[in-house]
Parts: C-alpha cells; structure tokens; sequence
C-alpha cells in the first residue's frame, strides 16, 4: 500500500514524462532521418535510405507507443493509489491538487 504522497509523486513524475516525450519523440524522428540521408549518401542507393528511413520509422513509433502505454498506465495507477475516482482531469488540475497533498 502506497501512501498519498507517494501516490502523488508518481502522478508527478508521469506528468512530467508525458511532456518530455513529446520532444524525445522529435529529436528521434529527426535521428532517423539524417541516419537514413546518410545511409543512402554512403551507400549510393537511395532504395537503402529509403528502407532504413522506414524501418527506423517502425521502430521509433513502436517504442512511442510502449513508452505512451507505460505511462498512462502508471497515471492510472497513481490516481488508484491516491484514491481519486475521476481520471479525466486536466493536467493543471492535477498539478493543483499534487501540490497540496505534497504540501500538506
């Protein structure tokens, strides 16, 4: 059994990740696509640049996805953990009710 601090400091750090993933998504995104320039430069064949742009495609939107399912899963369990019962908030709303259970 977790306590509601802890509770919500996952909830925190949950909502913190979520932001974060967006810009690690980019910065992959924007790997991938010079990786695969530069695969197709040095091999000559654009067909290979091509295939690593998509096969780095593939495997960038699949760790998305798991990273994005991890965290929503770990949302809902500090919301569990807290005790809460309405899971649709806004992220503010959280925030704001995080800061007093952490403050007080």
């Amino acid at each position: 059994m977790t306590t509601k601090k802890e509770g919500a400091k996952r909830l925190l750090d949950t909502l913190v990740s979520k932001e974060k993933l967006q810009k690690r998504l980019g910065f992959a995104l924007g790997q991938g696509f010079v990786l695969s320039l530069l695969i197709g430069y040095f091999t000559e064949q654009w067909r290979f640049g091509l295939a690593a742009l998509l096969l780095f495609g593939l495997l960038i939107q699949f760790s998305f996805e798991r990273m994005k399912n991890s965290i929503e899963a770990s949302r809902l369990q500090a919301i569990s953990d807290l005790g809460w019962k309405d899971d649709s908030l806004s992220d503010e709303e959280y925030r704001t009710r995080i800061m007093k259970i952490l403050k007080g």
